[in-house]
């Protein structure tokens, strides 16, 4: 479908992706996703590979990407689901190994997403924090939030995302979600966005067995 207003699909893409770190590139690939029919909730999908496990609608689009280019690693990587039609909706997992983390960070989760908010800086996209982090435990992690806007075509794109460390799995993950209700009117804000954000944190398995 194409975008209208101010949004074209090159200006949206780096919304869709933005918190993979520079990455606007990957391919829907079928070695990692295993679709678990009967389990999941009418109408979704359950995805599992690199050991998370999550249900995203079937209308949505899958896509699995490296942090630097090219195909996604056990070490690190990213995962997103979005679906676009009258508006925008887009979540992701991003996965860093422990030893993906520079050496002088103390490997907390806050420290994580200070490292992933640099890189989305350097990278040269418009992003700024909103409030001060909040936590919750999911699945007996604690998980560090923040919410960010994002300045696209002119417009104001409020974020979530969640950081947390898996001991399990050995990494530190992050959620994300990004929600535009209307493309026609990309100046109304979700109000729905903590709720979508918080429904793929409570799908999340951050060490699901293959």
């Amino acid at each position: 479908m194409e975008l209208r207003k101010n949004y074209t699909s090159a200006r949206l893409l780096s919304a869709r992706v933005l918190l993979s770190a520079i990455v606007l590139i990957g391919a829907v690939t079928g070695g990692n996703l295993l679709l678990h029919s009967g389990d999941p909730a009418l109408g979704y999908a359950r995805y599992v590979g690199y050991s998370l496990s999550f249900d995203y609608s079937q209308r949505m689009r899958l896509m699995e990407m490296g942090l630097g280019g090219g195909p996604a690693f056990e070490s690190a990587g990213n995962v997103q689901a979005s679906w676009q039609a009258e508006g925008l909706e887009q979540f992701g997992v991003i996965w860093v190994s422990q030893e993906g983390l520079p050496t002088y960070m103390d490997g907390t989760p806050e420290d994580a997403l200070d490292y992933l908010f640099s890189i989305i800086e350097m990278s040269g996209t418009q992003i700024s924090v909103d409030g001060a982090l909040s936590t919750r435990t999911h699945d007996g992690h604690e998980v560090v939030i923040q919410t960010f806007d994002l300045l696209e075509s002119g417009f104001v794109i409020p974020g979530i995302i969640g950081a947390w460390h898996c001991e399990e799995s050995g990494k530190f993950l992050f959620l994300y979600a990004i929600h535009i209700p209307d493309l026609d009117h990309p100046e109304n804000l979700s109000e729905e966005l903590e709720q979508i954000w918080q429904g793929h944190l409570d799908s999340l398995t951050c060490h699901a067995q293959r």
